[in-house]
């Protein structure tokens, strides 16, 4: 019999390579860098696939494929209503990198609390300042906002109130109000309050319609002077002008990104320039343990469809009825 052919088109761990080559016959993009997607996916009935754009064209030149797999959560890259349309599931890995995703918050929040980035390139320049230029803020005792309590934002409220002892206030109007009263935290029925109180605001939610540029001018203004803004979901969550503004002003504290609606962003990006800003290349998710699992993750739920199962984490689960 002949086997399926399964195209991967960017690095994943090779632990879900060893997964797929043992079923299928397996296309590894990153082994052929002469080899283009568009001159393979004929032949393809799955697709696994990080940052790449999947494309309603793309899909239409694949007769075979029955799925899309995306390591990682964010699937803004796939046109999810394009699949449906050919009855081709879509899924991602939702619970392999939340861990380690919050831990990249926290250490984002940490570097912004207590000013280790600027203090760090100031000695690697030479510059000696005076220790009352670097200090910073204890995270005890202060409110986190959470914008989505998803697994990352679930993962890092938890860590923030047993570990630093900070109170929690959280904003998700896809929870039920029993199922929020279960979290324990308290609940912002919309954005506004959350950012008004929130001493360190954390977006984890997805990029859609409607949360692009939940985070513009307006919200800027109804944050506090001395908070933090952490954006690792996805870069268009956030108005990077408005950012800037607030940010060059002085309206907040700080800001740590590592997501921005142009990856990677350009060196003449302004945010860059800014010293009450850091920021990391979309690695949030990007540990050992994180890239394993998302592999392993991602290629089982390829054997599962192709075998005729269905997968445990369906964007798109409406093809099945």
């Amino acid at each position: 019999m002949e086997r399926k052919r399964v195209i991967v088109t960017e690095y994943i761990d090779p632990a879900g390579l060893e997964i797929l080559a043992r079923y299928f016959d397996l296309v590894y993009l990153p082994d052929s860098k002469k080899v283009k997607l568009e001159d393979v996916i004929g032949e393809a009935s799955g697709i696994g696939v990080r940052l790449v754009p999947i494309t309603s064209e793309l899909m239409a030149a694949a007769p075979r494929l029955k799925v899309v797999a995306k390591h990682g959560v964010g699937y803004d890259n796939i046109d999810v209503a394009a699949a449906t349309s050919r009855r081709i599931v879509v899924v991602t890995t939702p619970k392999a990198n939340a861990v380690s995703v919050a831990e990249h918050i926290l250490s984002l929040m940490l570097c912004l609390a207590n000013r280790i980035c600027a203090a760090n390139a100031d000695l690697k320049a030479g510059r000696f300042k005076k220790r009352e230029d670097y200090v910073g803020v204890e995270l005890k005792g202060k409110t986190l906002g959470v914008v989505g309590l998803g697994r990352i934002g679930s993962e890092t409220a938890r860590k923030c109130k047993s570990g630093f002892g900070m109170n929690v206030v959280a904003y998700d109007p896809l929870l039920s109000a029993e199922t929020f009263e279960l979290t324990g935290y308290k609940r912002a029925d919309t954005l506004g309050p959350l950012l008004e109180e929130a001493d360190f605001v954390v977006l984890c939610v997805p990029l859609t319609s409607e949360t692009t540029n939940m985070i513009g001018a307006r919200e800027l203004t109804w944050m506090k002077p001395s908070s933090f803004l952490v954006n690792t979901s996805r870069g268009g969550l956030v108005d990077e002008a408005a950012l800037y503004t607030a940010l060059s002003e002085g309206r907040i504290a700080g800001a740590a990104m590592d997501a921005f609606v142009k990856e990677p962003p350009g060196p003449k990006n302004p945010l860059l320039t800014l010293d009450n800003f850091i920021a990391t290349p979309h690695v949030a998710g990007a540990t050992h343990e994180a890239m394993r699992r998302m592999a392993t993750d991602l290629a089982e739920e390829i054997v599962r469809v192709l075998s005729g199962e269905r997968p445990l984490y369906a964007v798109n689960p409406e093809v099945y009825e």
